[in-house]
């Protein structure tokens, strides 16, 4: 057995020491490069994916008006207008200004959409004004002493005859416009509308000048 100089007695704990940390070390990194890696396992809890093949809700709302297909449409949970005037197919004509395309639809709602042409107003037609036609400012209903001059009778002067109203008296200022003044009162007849039970009822309230 090989003995420690003298000189190195007093550093024999610490060389012994030393010694035992490094064969400590020396078996560890031994272990560890025989020993087999084990696999990692990941365990990945059910989530929102493994419900993709599930059929998605459906509900069912109304859709009428301007549409080509009105009636009962199918759509999936949290469609939204747009997608009901798109499967209904609304029309050309269709009045989609006031709608909230972007509104979520629920099961058994009704919609309507409105159209164009139902929007547009009837306005009273306006007298028309030409070199034959001389327009008052003011209109007057003729007494049983005056009658009325066919001539130069305004729309709301017409208007008070009986049995003509506003779209009559229009057409009797249109053909007025159109062939010049009245030669006779009997040229009234002429105009659409005014047929020979009318012409008798206004005959005595009318005259050519």
């Amino acid at each position: 057995m090989p003995t420690v100089p003298d000189s190195l007695k007093p550093y024999r704990l610490y060389l012994a020491m030393l010694v035992l940390s490094l064969a400590v070390v020396g078996g560890v990194l031994y272990l560890s490069a025989r020993a087999p890696a084990r696999p990692l396992v990941v365990s990945v809890p059910p989530t929102r994916a493994a419900k993709q093949n599930e059929t998605p809700a459906r509900i069912i709302v109304s859709v009428n008006g301007a549409v080509q297909t009105p009636g009962a449409v199918a759509l999936e949970s949290g469609a939204l207008l747009a997608h009901a005037l798109q499967a209904a197919r609304v029309q050309a004509d269709a009045d989609v200004s006031k709608l909230d395309l972007t509104r979520a639809l629920q099961d058994g709602d009704k919609i309507f959409v409105p159209s164009n042409a139902s929007a547009v107003a009837v306005e009273n037609p306006k007298p028309t004004v030409t070199q034959n036609a001389r327009v008052s400012a003011v209109a007057t209903v003729p007494s049983s002493n005056a009658k009325l001059n066919l001539n130069t009778a305004t729309l709301q002067e017409l208007d008070a005859l009986p049995g003509i109203g506003p779209a009559l008296a229009q057409r009797i200022l249109d053909y007025r416009a159109q062939n010049g003044s009245f030669k006779n009162i009997e040229e009234l007849q002429e105009v659409k509308g005014i047929g020979e039970t009318l012409f008798n009822e206004i005959k005595e309230l009318v005259t050519v000048q």
